[in-house]
């Protein structure tokens, strides 16, 4: 690997080991505070709110610019603010308003992450490229999480006090990545010639477009009732760390996963893989909904690997497939304004149902619109990469490569 090659994964490191604290324990840290289900969901969901509108403005300030370094030192600095303040706060607009500024802040620099990889891939290689470096992302995040749960009591996550160091220290993680922005590689790019195609004037493509679609569905599914499983893990009585490490599993098999599904979809297509995630995804969220103990949920985190571990990679490859060094930052910050509004759409309904039905009904709420998106994909989405070469099955080729990214 490249020295920028080690730079980026320090930073994919970085920037997904905070949620080894976060994911598990702002849900929790809300609960204690008195927020109801129902409003747990609105916070949560306020950050990809906000960033409807920041999300966009910042891809194109930083592609007009050519420059990512100082909007992810400002971002990192913001977030670490927002999150050290919990200790501090009551009510809920006060919990909205950090979430909101911490969440949009830390999606900022997750989508930088894929700016970068597609500058430094090469054409058709971009899956591959940004698994290798995203899985240390992954790793990252587990010693997180068992660095937290070791910090805790084994009764630990009832109460507000014992979570409260854990908000005034974790968060520095994000003064890291501050740090480490200085040197961050961002090349700048190619000066244009007359042999390039003139940029098109339908950014978006009806491809894109119909992907764009059916990621919201996706993410509305699987991130709206992620946001209640640490509480759903308490609820069938998981204590201490249980806690910290119910997002474990998934991790672990994301990071087994995510090592090899940017490579197969480089070589056999985006649409293929990507299948394998989302005919996955409403199994697993029925079993959530069956679950009466701690390790069943484990089991069913398990499965996670098989959905954010092909996405997580997948997803920013089939995008940068129709973007070139003129449109990359623009066509991420829209992947990430569909991610911003789905995790803005996604915990208020989860919520709403938890509060009214209870968290297994939730569960089987976001599995109905799982099998919606898998439907919609299956029939509408076409492949993106112009390089693969298919499964080589003369009869599921004709089925999964109808047409091309252009139609």
């Amino acid at each position: 690997m490249t020295r920028d090659g080690r730079l980026l994964s320090l930073y994919l490191g970085l920037t997904t080991s905070v949620n080894g604290f976060l994911q598990p324990f702002v849900p929790i840290y809300l609960f204690e505070a008195g927020l109801s289900k129902s409003q747990i969901g609105l916070v949560a969901g306020s950050g990809a709110a906000m960033a409807l509108l920041i999300q966009p403005l910042l891809g194109k300030l930083s592609d007009r610019l050519d420059s990512r370094r100082p909007f992810v030192a400002l971002m990192s600095v913001v977030a670490a603010l927002a999150y050290m303040s919990f200790p501090l706060l009551h009510g809920a607009p006060a919990f909205l308003l950090a979430v909101a500024l911490g969440a949009n802040a830390s999606l900022y620099m997750q989508g930088v992450g894929g700016v970068l990889v597609g500058r430094l891939a090469e054409k058709g290689k971009g899956g591959a490229t940004y698994a290798n470096y995203r899985v240390w992302g992954s790793i990252a995040y587990m010693f997180v999480a068992l660095a937290v749960g070791l910090l805790l009591k084994p009764e630990g996550g009832h109460g507000r006090n014992p979570l409260n160091l854990m908000f005034e220290t974790g968060p520095m993680l994000f003064l890291g990545i501050a740090a480490l922005a200085r040197w961050l590689p961002d090349p700048r790019r190619p000066v244009a010639t007359d042999d390039d195609p003139e940029p098109s004037k339908k950014l978006i493509r009806p491809n894109l477009r119909r992907f764009l679609a059916v990621d919201f569905l996706y993410i509305v599914s699987l991130y709206g009732a992620t946001n209640f499983i640490s509480l759903f893990m308490q609820h069938v009585g998981g204590r201490g760390l249980m806690l910290s490490c119910v997002f474990i599993p998934g991790v672990l098999s994301e990071t087994l996963v995510m090592r090899y599904s940017g490579a197969l979809s480089d070589r056999y297509g985006r649409r293929p893989v990507l299948a394998v995630s989302y005919l996955l995804l409403p199994l697993r969220l029925l079993i959530y909904s069956a679950a009466t103990g701690p390790w069943w949920v484990l089991g069913a985190q398990s499965l996670h690997g098989l959905n954010f571990g092909i996405v997580g990679a997948v997803a920013i490859a089939f995008v940068n497939d129709q973007a070139d060094h003129r449109t990359r930052g623009v066509l991420q910050a829209q992947l990430s304004l569909v991610t911003a509004a789905a995790g803005a759409v996604g915990p208020a309904i989860m919520g709403f149902v938890a509060d009214r039905y209870g968290l297994p009904a939730m569960f089987e709420v976001a599995a109905g619109l799982a099998f919606v998106a898998t439907v919609v994909f299956v029939l509408f989405v076409n492949e993106s990469n112009e390089h693969a070469r298919g499964t080589g099955i003369p009869i599921l080729d004709h089925a999964l490569f109808p047409a091309r990214a252009n139609a």
